[in-house]
């Protein structure tokens, strides 16, 4: 099975469509191809993402060809799969998926587009009960629980930048650094920093030059020009991970790491709404323990990580993969049985204070791509 992902340049939503590809990649043989999607014109972006926004939500042949218009020319009539994250990627995806008749998965905001023109749509909150939503616990990336077998004595900090409701200002990230300089002090762990595209420069700047007596060299910089970090070697370096709280697919993956997960904030911050459930919940579910800037981080980092939160992710991972499978109708229904049965001794009962409903498949009427 061929799969085009399609990328709108940011990292977090790459990496996220490539989780979802390589998932499907361990139970369907596959390949994929990352593909920049770009308007043709670079004048008055917002003003023509509203247009054809508007268009996908009733898309006839002759609204399918106005939005495709819009973008630089892309065959994809080669692929059978056609996967993508990120709002602005939702209406490309829905209209050429229709053109060409190709099954397509959208992960994140459909920005008012319909569902139904989605194969299977990923969220966090699903807004209906349309066939192909899913509810997504844990969003999907590229990164699985790492085994840790000694102590590493390095401290992982992920900087982002204002989003979800977040604005930072100089004085809070003096905050940060004196918390981190003291929690250095009282453990002994190197600070591994890593900024990111939201980090403004004079932010980025400010952090290197307070803390450049005290961090590890594998520190990396994104205004420095060093381009894609693998996230995966850094967090193989790391005891725990502090993240700050504006970037949901920061702390997903952080969490999909294994290792303890502490998300600073500010403060002062107005939230936004949805953000913070989410928060809200990853900590109920012991995912997360919530900090300050001004927080004594070394209160808080003497609980080992426990096996049984490695295998709740593990789970969750898993079952998200059934889900999708299903949905896909990839296989046919006496294969979707063999898969979950031979493969996946999932317990779907997580400890957690969240309820939960039991995840349930009727497959018995699954029609197959191969066997229909």
């Amino acid at each position: 099975m061929k799969v085009a992902i399609l990328s709108d340049g940011l990292d977090g939503h790459i990496n996220q469509s490539i989780g979802i590809a390589e998932m499907l990649k361990e139970s369907v043989k596959s390949s994929y191809k990352v593909i920049d999607v770009k308007l043709k014109y670079s004048l008055f972006r917002g003003l023509q993402y509203i247009y054809i926004k508007n268009l996908s939500k009733r898309l006839t042949d002759r609204h399918i060809e106005i939005i495709l218009s819009f973008f630089k020319k892309i065959d994809l009539s080669d692929y059978e799969l056609i996967i993508s994250t990120g709002g602005k990627l939702s209406v490309f995806n829905a209209a050429v998926s229709k053109k060409y008749n190709k099954k397509n998965i959208h992960n994140g905001s459909l920005r008012g587009i319909p569902s139904a023109y989605f194969s299977v749509s990923l969220a966090l909150k699903t807004k209906n009960n349309n066939s192909s939503n899913i509810e997504t616990i844990l969003p999907p990336n590229r990164f699985s629980p790492i085994k840790h077998n000694r102590k590493k004595n390095k401290s992982l900090f992920l900087i982002g930048g204002n989003g979800s409701g977040y604005k930072y200002k100089k004085e809070d990230f003096f905050e940060l650094c004196q918390q981190i300089i003291k929690y250095t002090n009282d453990s002994g762990k190197i600070p591994v920093i890593v900024t990111s595209r939201r980090t403004k420069k004079s932010h980025e700047l400010l952090i290197k030059d307070y803390l450049q007596d005290y961090l590890d060299d594998k520190s990396v910089w994104f205004h420095s020009g060093l381009g894609r970090i693998n996230l995966l070697n850094v967090f193989k370096l790391v005891d725990e991970i502090f993240v700050t709280e504006d970037s949901s697919s920061m702390i997903s993956e952080s969490i999909s790491s294994g290792l303890n997960v502490f998300t600073i904030a500010p403060v002062r911050v107005k939230k936004n709404k949805d953000h913070l459930n989410m928060l809200y919940r990853y900590e109920r579910m012991g995912f997360i323990k919530r900090l300050n800037f001004n927080s004594t981080f070394i209160n808080y980092t003497a609980n080992p990580v426990l096996s049984g939160k490695r295998r709740k992710i593990k789970n969750l991972q898993r079952m998200l993969k059934i889900q999708i499978l299903h949905k896909l109708t990839k296989f046919c229904s006496h294969q979707i049985i063999k898969h979950i049965t031979m493969h996946y001794k999932i317990s779907i009962l997580i400890n957690t204070h969240v309820n939960y409903s039991i995840m349930c498949f009727n497959i018995s009427n699954v029609n197959c791509w191969n066997c229909s």
